[in-house]
């Protein structure tokens, strides 16, 4: 049980932590890479900004509509860009749920996977028909302990590092056939293909190792203030991977720049394709990311901005 809550904590409190830092106008410690980003690749131009009724602790995009999680009303809203439309899509009326922590949304767009804090049994809803049912969680990746599970089958074991787990700790991304794992505090990504249960690893630009981020604790582990974020957030589309990276490359540290940027990858060949800034908002962090079409969508807390990428 411990476990599992330290677990929790490690997936949803890095936002807060980002958040504290800024607002607080602390300066975290950053791992430096040697490392130049290249930021003639893309082009970014803000098209709207969102309110919604609470901070957006999880957030997905679907076609014309955006979906965000706001836990202190227990609630996941709707938003449609092209009505700019803001409603209820799923709250304790249809199924109440302790808490939320991940949603995924199927290819067909049609129906909603909403896993509660174990991450191993899932709320299936059909918002067309109103059908709520249950079921494992079957057809997404895992984590259990320093574990990527598929089909309860342990696809991918993380390295053993004595702070309980907490170095594997991270997030899952995925585009219409690949599944990723992105950890929070090193460069490994994991990419799976359950088409045919293929399982590969490649590191991100700044080749960040495992590092032991935990103290004991007792009986178990506690997050050790001196563990440096280096992955908060990530998106994919059929072609990218985008993560949102804090690590200072030689081009931020030359000029000054204390912000995160977004790397992205080539799918395909894992290679890395170049870099891009998101705008300052209300001194704001970034808490999560969606890529639809060509359209780029950031959580800053209780606002979401849509951008316009291009790639140049």
């Amino acid at each position: 049980m411990k476990r599992n809550l330290l677990t929790l904590s490690a997936l949803f409190c890095c936002a807060f932590i980002i958040m504290y830092i800024l607002v607080r106008g602390a300066e975290p410690d950053r791992i430096v890479s040697d490392v130049s980003r290249q930021y003639n690749h893309y082009r970014l131009q803000t098209l709207d900004t969102i309110a919604f009724p609470g901070r957006v602790s999880i957030m997905r995009a679907a076609a014309d509509q955006i979906y965000g999680y706001v836990y202190s009303q227990k609630s996941v809203f709707s938003y449609n860009t092209t009505q700019h439309h803001l409603d209820t899509f799923f709250n304790a009326r249809l199924k109440a749920l302790p808490i939320i922590t991940r949603i995924e949304i199927a290819a067909d767009e049609k129906t909603f996977y909403l896993f509660d804090d174990t991450q191993q049994h899932l709320t299936v809803y059909t918002p067309e028909s109103k059908q709520i049912d249950s079921t494992g969680a079957a057809g997404f990746l895992t984590r259990k302990g320093a574990q990527l599970k598929y089909n309860d089958s342990t696809i991918h074991e993380f390295t053993h590092f004595n702070d309980g787990g907490l170095s594997a700790d991270g997030f899952f991304v995925h585009n219409s056939r690949y599944q990723f794992f992105i950890p929070f505090y090193n460069a490994g990504i994991v990419k799976f293909d359950p088409s045919n249960h293929s399982v590969a690893t490649f590191q991100t630009i700044d080749q960040t190792p495992p590092i032991n981020i935990a103290v004991p604790t007792s009986n178990y582990y506690a997050r050790s203030p001196k563990a440096v974020m280096v992955n908060s957030t990530a998106a994919a589309d059929a072609d990218h991977l985008y993560i949102l990276s804090y690590v200072l490359s030689q081009d931020a540290v030359k000029s000054g720049y204390r912000g995160p940027a977004i790397d992205v990858y080539n799918i395909a060949d894992t290679k890395y394709a170049g870099s891009f800034r998101l705008p300052g908002f209300k001194d704001k962090p970034v808490l999560q990311l969606a890529k639809c079409g060509d359209t780029l969508i950031a959580v800053y807390e209780k606002d979401i901005l849509r951008f316009k990428l291009a790639q140049l």
